[in-house]
């Protein structure tokens, strides 16, 4: 099916569209969903919502490309739906706040002085794969998860970020830079193994 058979197909609520869209998109979407998730089963419930949502609003989908301006771009189904998986990820958060929002206890500066530190990055980046990167993801807590996957992976502004997560600007680059030094931190733990 076409993109536009599959929207229209949604817009008449057909199973056979519906699936048919589920299926397309599923694979791509469970990648996304898993970056924002501390496991599969969890990437999964995120994922479950945010189709959940694609099936409410397909018809504001559709209705707000119509009526785009002349010069502005279409925005894609795909683009759209990554978008509704981002904010299902973002609400699941704010649903379990008290075991995502935590306050960190690592100092940097210090933490900078451990052996991590020591190896060079480029090394580290060439004795990794994808799966090793997702798994050193996850072990960060949630808030910085979200936080360098919105600001690093979906490019969203620091200003955005703080809006969707209700956190201040110097909060979001906060925790981005404690993201960052964990995410290498767990590497340097996986190639140590």
């Amino acid at each position: 099916m076409t993109e536009e058979e599959l929207i229209h197909g949604c817009l008449r609520h057909e199973r056979v569209a519906q699936r048919a869209l589920y299926d397309q998109y599923f694979g791509k979407m469970m990648n996304v969903s898993i970056r924002y998730a501390k496991n599969n089963q969890e990437a999964k419930e995120i994922l479950h919502m945010a189709f959940k949502n694609v099936f409410a609003h397909t018809r504001s989908f559709a209705e707000a490309n119509a009526k785009r301006k002349i010069d502005s771009p279409v925005v894609s189904l795909e683009e759209w739906i990554k978008k509704l998986v981002i904010e299902a990820a973002v609400q699941h958060m704010h649903n379990n706040k008290k075991e995502y929002f935590v306050s960190s206890t690592v100092n940097l500066r210090d933490a900078e002085k451990s052996s991590s530190a020591e190896i060079p990055d480029e090394h580290i980046i060439s004795s990794v794969n994808k799966n090793a990167v997702v798994k050193a993801l996850q072990q960060l807590s949630p808030s910085y998860r979200a936080v360098f996957n919105m600001h690093e992976v979906d490019g969203y502004s620091h200003p955005e970020i703080s809006k969707l997560l209700d956190i201040s600007e110097s909060t979001s680059r906060d925790n981005l830079s404690k993201a960052k030094f964990n995410i290498k931190k767990n590497l340097v733990r996986m190639i140590a193994r």
